[in-house]
Parts: structure tokens; sequence; C-alpha cells
């Protein structure tokens, strides 16, 4: 157990630079961000990877032979604590218990050895009675499997960080903004997925209500499922889930560069190449107009009066920023010339597959199991012997609770109450 603490707390220390270090960059932007030397560091120990690295998957590697290792140590002993059956023949084991009390019943030690098996019967214990030489030996349990809530937690840790490894090591996630009518392949699938409509409902503010893509699942040029997705109700195929997470403009044109055409399709923000080192930026206003500064802005996201702010480069340098008309050539210099001819919408999609979520919901339900027995089952535990006697029955009882023993002692003060007034076990007996 202390390994456990020591290996938790050296994970939860180093997985820090998971957070203080911007992940899943490329090597420029931490040179670029932290100098060469540093740069180097990180890329050394995969601290631009931190939850892929080879020393995180080290210790918790470490960490879940640990927990098994430890739990597997416990059950055995567990398990034989549970199972067997235990009867006390020696008046020294009751003295020695840490609860106990005796009496006097003015029954028979069959009569009494009998009430005694009813009782913890009504109580829903586990009970067993046997006699020996004339004497009676009893026995009886409840909640005996209390002790593998501890035991069931732990492997369930160890069940969950297999599942989420597991799927860290076989699965992907991805994100892709695709268009109306265009196709986009699941390499690692093996299969293909086509945006077929995608629309949005809006609030009478212009608010999104909700927006939906009309996705079609195809193996080749057959198509094997159909669905329209929106934001909290995704598709799934083959293990492979599409949720709908964004949106936004592609704006659609051509470039002619000395005569030579290029057509480009840019999305919005996003720089597509238009040949010759040259790239173009585009952010598409459908309602545009533009404030007391003559900042540019849209009146609402329907496209009634539609234009294209774009940034055109050349290198790093910018060779023309302005707003232009979809249909209307602008003239950038001499040799260029743009024309924006058309828009379309785009669907944002995160792309997705980790086999391992049903491992971990496996072990979170091991968890809950786990904790449900830790918590609310109490093991308890009863030996009782009746030895006959002039008059009736001597009767010495010894009982074991790890959790909560005040309320063991009470009820068995209150059944050697009952059996020393002899009286009442009958009325007992009938109930």
């Amino acid at each position: 157990m202390r390994l456990n603490l020591f290996l938790l707390l050296i994970i939860a220390g180093l997985a820090v630079f998971g957070s203080v270090v911007p992940q899943g960059e490329g090597p420029a932007f931490y040179n670029q961000s932290y100098g060469p030397l540093r740069a180097n560091f990180i890329q050394l120990f995969h601290l631009h990877d931190v939850y892929h690295s080879w020393w995180f998957f080290t210790l918790v590697f470490l960490l879940t032979v640990s927990l098994l290792a430890c739990s597997l140590k416990r059950l055995l002993p567990l398990w034989r604590q549970a199972t067997t059956l235990q009867y006390r023949y020696e008046e020294e084991s009751y003295s020695g218990a840490p609860i106990k009390g005796k009496t006097f019943s003015p029954k028979s030690a069959g009569e009494t050895a009998d009430g005694l098996f009813q009782r913890y019967r009504q109580r829903r214990y586990r009970v067993f009675l046997e006699e020996k030489q004339g004497r009676f030996y009893f026995y009886a349990d409840r909640g005996r499997f209390g002790p593998f809530g501890s035991l069931i937690t732990h492997l369930s840790l160890v069940v969950i960080v297999i599942g989420a490894l597991y799927g860290g090591l076989t699965g992907f996630k991805s994100y892709a903004n695709i268009s109306e009518g265009e196709s986009f392949a699941i390499q690692k699938a093996g299969f293909s997925v086509r945006v077929n409509d995608f629309h949005i409902d809006y609030y009478d503010d212009y608010m999104p209500k909700q927006y939906y893509s009309d996705l079609q699942v195809m193996h080749g040029d057959q198509e094997v499922m159909n669905k329209v997705i929106s934001v909290n109700d995704p598709l799934t195929y083959q293990g492979v889930t599409f949720y709908q997470t964004s949106y936004g403009w592609v704006v659609d044109g051509v470039l002619t560069n000395l005569g030579k055409e290029t057509r480009f399709s840019s999305l919005d923000r996003e720089a597509a190449p238009v040949g010759d080192d040259l790239s173009i930026t585009t952010l598409f206003y459908p309602d545009y107009t533009s404030d007391a500064t003559g900042h540019p802005r849209t009146r609402s996201p329907l496209p009634q009066n539609p234009r294209v702010v774009y940034a055109l480069y050349q290198g790093h340098q910018a060779l023309k920023y302005d707003v232009a008309e979809l249909g209307k050539p602008v003239k950038v210099n001499d040799n260029i010339t743009v024309t924006f001819n058309g828009y379309r919408q785009y669907t944002g999609l995160q792309i997705a597959r980790d086999p391992g979520i049903p491992i971990v919901y496996t072990g979170s339900a091991l968890m809950v199991l786990g904790l449900l027995l830790s918590f609310y089952v109490f093991p308890r535990r009863i030996w009782a012997m009746v030895t006959p006697d002039p008059g009736g029955c001597r009767v010495l009882i010894a009982g074991a609770a790890h959790r909560f023993p005040a309320r063991l002692t009470e009820e068995i003060q209150e059944l050697l109450e009952e059996l020393q007034r002899g009286e009442k076990n009958d009325q007992s007996i009938r109930k």
C-alpha cells in the first residue's frame, strides 16, 4: 500500500507537465516558446505528449501491478474468512472475545438453541447449529462479503487503468471540417463518411438552437448506414463515433496568376494554398455590415448580404487585405486576380474510437459495487455455546464486528435479557 501511495504521488506530480506544457505541438513551437535547450529537454522526455510517453506508461504499469498484487494478497484470507464455518468449542474462546456475554435460561438446552436459531434467521443471518455430547454450538454471520468492498474497489482501479491504457494505445481521436456534399475516409477504420446535408435551427434572436449533419457511412460504393446527428446525439459505427461539435463557412473561388487559374476552397480563418508560394485566408460574413469604426460584422447568420474578408499572402508577406463581393473579380496586382464565386457551410465533427470504454465502464461498475459493500454491508459474526444445567441451561455468547461494534453489543445484550427471562422466547419464536 505504501508503494501504491508513493507511485500515485509521483504520477500526480509529473502529470502537472501535461497541464503546464502545451501538448501535441510541433518542434518549431517549442523552440520558439522555450528556446532550443528547454525544447530539446521537452522532446527528450516527451513532455509535449505526457500521457503517451514511455515513462508515464511505465509508472501506470507499475501502479497497476502493485495494486493487483496488493489485492491478490488479501483475496485468499478474505475468502477463507467468508466461506469457512468455525464453531467455538472451548469456554476460553468466549471469555477472550471482544464482544461477549453469558446468561442462564430456564429453558432446556435444545429449546434455547432452537430459539437462537429462529431469532437470527428472522434477522437475516446465515445460521448454523451443531450438537455434540449434549451441548449445542451455534454460529451466525451477516454481511460476510462486506470486507470484499475495499478489495473490489482496488481491483476496479486496475480495470479502469487497463481500459484507459488499452483505449489510448488502440483508439484515436481527430477533428474534421467537412462541407456539404463531400466525403472523407476513416483510414484506421476502413470506411468513409459523406456529409449529405447540414442545417441549423435558430431562435428568434438568431442564436443557434441546434445544428444537424446528415451523415452517410459508405463501404466503397455501398451505403451501410445513414443518420442525422446533432449535438449530444452522435453516430456510432464499428466503434467509431462521430460527434457534432461546430460549424462554419467555406468560400469557393479562383485565383488567376499570369493567366494560370487555380481553384480553391477556403474554410473560415484557414489558409488555402493557391500556388507559387501563395496562400489565401478568408472570413465569410453572410449579412455584411460595418460598425462605427469600420470593422466588419454580420447582422444575422442568414446570407442576405454576403461578403468575403480576405488576405492574400506570398510566403509570410501580405499582398492584399480587403472586402470582396461574390462574383466580382478583385485585382491584386498586374499579374493576380481573385474571384470569389460561391459559399457553403461546413460541419465540424469530432471523430473518436475508444475500445477501452467498455472496460472502463466495467471498472466503474465494480467501483460502485465495492463502495456499496464497504459503506453499507457491515460484517457481523456471533458464536454461542449452550450447556445443559439443572433447571435450564447456561449460554455463552461471543461476537465480532469490525465496524460499529456497539450495535452488535447492544443486540447481544438484548438477546441475553430475553433468554434470561425465558418466557419471552416462545413469543419471539412464534413471531
